[in-house]
């Protein structure tokens, strides 16, 4: 057993060295998150810790009374049950497009994407800021993948200029530039500028040989008619060619689905390790889904997302209102992405991050766990070096009260964090 023990030495001492730049990931409890008000979780609507899908989930079950609780294979074989194929054909009506295919999760879904539909010869231009599962289905991929500046259109344009000059196969129409970008960006709290960067494609590649990728990850069952999303609340389901929504947040449950053309489907089927090797979604976790997807197509959906944007308004406004804001923002104890467009446009994320300087955001945290309110710092890797920061999500049961006192805790620190500071300037 040496080479346990060796192993087992190198382990610790990773594991060690990480732990000494503050950055080992050490799941909270439940117990203790149980106990706290919740401004963590990415469960939005709060259907999931309300009981209202655990209500609609039951009455899938009832509906549904000779289930079988295993999907029993693969996609590629037994797997693709007649309870899947209906729900990936409501899900596309849904959304308005033209196929749905179910993952057991949205990371497989990136990874099944990026891997496998762009082909060699193609590129894929990306904002900085996409999630990781992008990151590694494009390295696991063939196409040539470019990033720009996050949502900067001049980068972007600039980007898209260099690959047509560059290439003749792509200034003459004869390869694709895929463009991935997310709806909301889930460190960020910001929205891809999505006409922008469609009117700056047609522009740069007029032959049409753009095709845009949008995660919306974090604004399924968010925006848009009946939370159908980011690109139906402005139309363009014609104009991106590739969609992918997530279950496991505003929906309460887990899994995702690529909205695309029948023969992108096909193809995902057909060479996706994620489908091919992976044991097919079972009907618990399908019905979960289908039962999240009601309810938001209801009028009690409709009444969580209008609470939820009530919400995300008044937080804002309380922390930038707050007297001591201005000073606490002078001094870059607090940054705060958000405060020059939570007040603009039909909708904002519930996605509020409070940046602060380096290795602080722990300290943050901690402080609003004491007094009760759960939130998660986030540090490098998980975000660039030096742009630490808590990781505020608001959700549709959140109280006012609930909101002014959080607000209260995470000033307090900040006021006595600039107090500390103006004490060590002096000395």
């Amino acid at each position: 057993m040496e080479g346990k023990r060796i192993l087992s030495r190198k382990l610790q001492s990773t594991l060690e060295e990480r732990g000494r730049d503050k950055r080992l990931i050490e799941p909270a409890e439940p117990e203790v998150i149980a106990q706290m008000v919740d401004f963590g979780s990415n469960d939005t609507l709060s259907l999931a810790t309300s009981g209202a899908l655990t209500r609609a989930f039951l009455d899938q079950l009832r509906k549904n009374p000779n289930f079988i609780v295993g999907s029993t294979s693969t996609r590629i074989f037994e797997g693709t049950t007649k309870y899947l194929r209906d729900l990936e054909l409501h899900l596309a009506r849904f959304h308005k497009a033209e196929s749905a295919v179910f993952f057991n999760s949205g990371y497989d879904a990136n990874v099944a994407i990026w891997s496998t539909i762009p082909q060699p010869g193609d590129f894929i231009l990306y904002d900085e800021y996409v999630h990781a599962s992008i990151h590694d289905g494009m390295r696991r991929g063939r196409a040539t993948a470019v990033s720009f500046a996050h949502n900067n259109c001049d980068s972007f344009r600039r980007a898209l200029e260099d690959l047509r000059d560059q290439h003749p196969a792509v200034a003459d129409g004869r390869q694709v530039v895929f463009i991935a970008l997310e709806s909301f960006y889930s460190m960020d709290g910001d929205a891809a500028p999505i006409h922008e960067m469609l009117d700056i494609a047609k522009r740069t590649l007029p032959s049409g040989n753009a095709m845009f990728s949008v995660d919306e990850a974090h604004s399924n069952g968010l925006v848009g008619p009946n939370g159908s999303g980011f690109v139906c609340h402005y139309g363009l389901e014609k104009e991106i060619g590739l969609r992918l929504h997530t279950c496991g947040k505003a929906l309460g449950s887990n899994g995702g689905v690529v909205l695309a053309s029948p023969i992108i489907k096909q193809t995902l089927i057909n060479y996706a390790r994620s489908v091919i090797f992976s044991t097919a979604p079972s009907f618990v976790a399908l019905a979960a889904v289908k039962a999240g997807y009601e309810i938001i197509a209801s009028e009690d959906g409709d009444k969580r997302r209008q609470r939820l944007q009530q919400n995300i308004r008044h937080f804002h406004r309380k922390l930038t209102s707050h007297p001591q804001w201005a000073t606490v923002k002078a001094r870059a104890i607090i940054q705060l992405p958000t405060e020059n467009i939570w007040n603009t446009g039909p909708f904002q994320s519930p996605i509020i991050p409070l940046v602060t300087p380096p290795g602080e955001s722990i300290e943050l945290a901690e402080h609003m766990h004491r007094a009760k309110f759960w939130a998660n710092p986030v540090r490098y890797p998980i975000v660039p070096k030096k742009l630490d920061r808590v990781r505020v999500t608001v959700h549709a049961d959140n109280t006012e009260e609930q909101i002014d006192a959080v607000v209260d805790v995470i000033m307090a620190w900040a006021m006595k964090r600039a107090e500390q500071s103006e004490r060590s300037a002096k000395l």
